[in-house]
């Protein structure tokens, strides 16, 4: 028995084993791929996650027209409430989105933030997938304007997807320390920079008393 349990155990060791060998090996080849996909953003990194990001800000605010539109193209057509209501709500997400995502990367691009950021393009990114889906074959309302918002939805998919990849490709280059984040740390620095001195003012007039003194 005591054999066979040690060899059970070295068994499921050797599989562990091979389980974390393989997934490196999976994460090497990811990072390689990666690596070469965005290789010609390599010289400016930062600039490359600023820049793909405004021209995903100047999409999603052509998905919340678009969205705006399709609600109203429901409403006149005799469409689904809870289509209209997706169609409203989306583009208020993806508002949402354009304004959170730009006070992380301009403002506060820490690792817990640019995390939440990655986290958050991916559900939304599932968002316009689902729509696209959901929008495509719908027959009420203009097919033409359904067609429309759910190609507009697919587009908005990728782009994500593809900002997501990028900003995960670079979040090193991205991501700042909370004390380097503007707004915080410089009143910790004003402080200490001030005793210093001001100790500093009155070690040099207890110097000078006690010449005197002398």
């Amino acid at each position: 028995m005591s054999g066979g349990s040690k060899r059970t155990m070295v068994e499921a060791t050797e599989s562990d084993d091979d389980g974390t060998i393989s997934s490196r090996t999976v994460q090497q080849r990811v990072d390689s791929c990666l690596s070469k996909m965005f290789e010609s953003c390599e010289g400016d990194p930062k600039g490359s996650v600023h820049r793909s990001w405004g021209v995903t800000l100047v999409m999603m605010v052509f998905f919340f027209v678009v969205s705006i539109f399709e609600m109203l193209n429901l409403k006149s057509g005799e469409g689904s409430d809870a289509l209209m209501m997706a169609a409203v709500w989306t583009a208020v997400v993806h508002l949402v989105l354009a304004i959170v995502g730009t006070f992380i990367l301009k403002r506060f691009p820490t690792s817990f933030s640019v995390g939440f950021f990655l986290g958050l393009l991916l559900v939304i990114a599932n968002q316009d997938l689902i729509l696209f889906m959901t929008f495509h074959n719908y027959p009420y309302g203009s097919v033409q304007t359904n067609h429309s918002f759910a190609n507009l939805g697919l587009t908005l998919f990728l782009m994500l997807l593809f900002f997501a990849l990028i900003l995960s490709q670079f979040r090193e280059a991205i991501v700042m320390a909370a004390v380097d984040v503007k707004g915080f740390g410089q009143g910790e620095e004003t402080t200490v920079g001030s005793e210093s001195y001001f100790g500093y003012e009155d070690e040099e007039s207890e110097i000078a008393s006690r010449g005197q003194g002398k």
